[in-house]
Parts: C-alpha cells; sequence; structure tokens
C-alpha cells in the first residue's frame, strides 16, 4: 500500500473519531459542563480562524510583492510552450468576486429591516467577529489575486530547454532551471479538491536539488505554508514532493508537456 493510501485511511479513521467522540461528550458532559464546552468550542474555532487567517495575509502579502515583479521572471532560453488562462474566464472570476462582495455589503445593510432582532458587527461575540473580519481580508486577497492576474495577462505554465515555470492561480517559486532538477516522477497524494472527502489524486512531482534556492521566492509567511505543506506532501510520496504539478491543469495536453519535460530534462542532465 503507497503511503498516500495510508494517509487517506487514516484521515477517514480520524474523522470518524473525532465525530464519535464529539458526539459521546456532546451527549455526557455537555449538561455537565457548559462553560468548558463553550470555551472549547471557542477556542476551537478562533485556532481554526487564526490558521485561515496565516494563510490568506501570506497570500495578500505575496500578491503584492508580485506586483513589482514581471510574471516571467527568469525565463531563459526559447519557449517551446506557453499555457495561458482564458481571458473571458478570468474577468468572469473577477466579477463574480466583486458581486459577492457587493450582495454581502446590501446583505447586512439590508439586515435591521429583515430580522428586528438584527444586532451590529460591534455587538457580536469575538469568535464571530474575528469571523467577519476574516470573510473580508478573503474577498481582498482573492479580487487582488484574480485582477492581478487577469489585467497582467501572465502565463501559468512556460517551458524552454533551460527550464519550466508553473504558476498555477498566480503563486510559483519562480523560473526552474533543468539543473537543479533532481527526479520527474508521477506519484500519488491525497487531495479534498473538489470532493466531499479526500481521494487520492495523481501528480507530477519534481525533486530540486536545493529547495531553498526557490521557497526563499516566497515571503516568510507563505513560506513556512509551503514549507509545511512540502513536509505533509513528502511523507506520502517518499521524500519527493518540491514541486507538485497537477495533471488536470494542463487538460488533454498533460501527455505531451510531460513527455517534453522528461525530456528535457534527460537533455540537461547528461
Amino acid at each position: 500500500m503507497s503511503n498516500a493510501r495510508k494517509w487517506v485511511r487514516w484521515i477517514q479513521y480520524g474523522a470518524l473519531a473525532i465525530v464519535v467522540g464529539a458526539i459521546v461528550a456532546d451527549f455526557l458532559l455537555q449538561d455537565r459542563f457548559p462553560d468548558v464546552f463553550a470555551i472549547v468550542e471557542r477556542g476551537f474555532m478562533l485556532l481554526v480562524v487564526g490558521v485561515v487567517g496565516f494563510g490568506v495575509l501570506g497570500l495578500g502579502w505575496q500578491a503584492l510583492s508580485d506586483l513589482s515583479r514581471s510574471p516571467t521572471e527568469g525565463v531563459t532560453g526559447p519557449v517551446e510552450i506557453a499555457l495561458h488562462a482564458s481571458r473571458a474566464g478570468q474577468w468572469v472570476v473577477v466579477l463574480i468576486v466583486v458581486a459577492v462582495g457587493i450582495a454581502a455589503a446590501w446583505g447586512y445593510a439590508a439586515w435591521p429591516e429583515i430580522d428586528p432582532d438584527f444586532t451590529p458587527i460591534s455587538e457580536w461575540e469575538l469568535p464571530f467577529q474575528v469571523m467577519a473580519g476574516l470573510f473580508v481580508l478573503i474577498w481582498a486577497v482573492l479580487l487582488l489575486g484574480f485582477l492581478s492576474m487577469t489585467l497582467r495577462r501572465a502565463p501559468w505554465f512556460v517551458l524552454t530547454p533551460r527550464g519550466f515555470l508553473y504558476a498555477p492561480g498566480g503563486m510559483s517559486p519562480g523560473f526552474v532551471r533543468w539543473e537543479d532538477v533532481t527526479e520527474l516522477r508521477e506519484t500519488e497524494i491525497v487531495s479534498g479538491r473538489g470532493r466531499r472527502s479526500p481521494q487520492l489524486e495523481r501528480v507530477l512531482a519534481v525533486g530540486l536539488r536545493d529547495p531553498s534556492k526557490y521557497s526563499t521566492r516566497y515571503n516568510p509567511m507563505l513560506g513556512a505554508l509551503v514549507r509545511l505543506g512540502g513536509q505533509l506532501y513528502a511523507a506520502q510520496t517518499e521524500g519527493l514532493a518540491d514541486i507538485l504539478i497537477n495533471p488536470a491543469d494542463f487538460g488533454a495536453r498533460y501527455g505531451e508537456i510531460r513527455a517534453r519535460m522528461e525530456a528535457l530534462h534527460a537533455e540537461a542532465k547528461r
């Protein structure tokens, strides 16, 4: 059994144990210790919000930093393949993000007329105030990121004889040179993307000779999350998880692009 398959099994077991434990604790202890339950519940909520907020701040910081850089900074050699996202699709996403923000603001403004028991944010409990602030922060980061990608018209994948650039969502460690790549291999990781429960997903894993050479491109907050994610994925892929390329991003061209990457990497090793 692969490491990734073991992770799926343990995640399922862990989720089941948490659900069962919460039900048992709620049934046996909540009436006896209501204050303790309230403190634990709020503490857990603040922990989750704190972790998510840390990640969002890191992404926002990176998006602002990237505005001063060329999207193809460091790319060398004749470009063999350059892939761009649909311009129309990007503008649709920007408009959806703007619409969500307008709808949320309008809903809050109209709330007193709909609900006679309306309570302003200033009177909410702290965890809910923090969650409201986090929603605004996430919205701002998403708008900044999508608007930047749309206006800059940057390619999210570039392949040359000297290396490649892979920037899904506009974030990347930069142009990766073939001489810094130690291995290219398809493997499996645990993913919950677009699914209700964790499932195995095939990825093209890239091993780097010195990962720190590329991770320094990220700001300290995002860099810490990237390193943590890399360690979690490395435990599933037998250590090969410096860069993970999602085949679904390339659609029908994945086989062609993977073969060309392997050929260029092999040439660089000679």
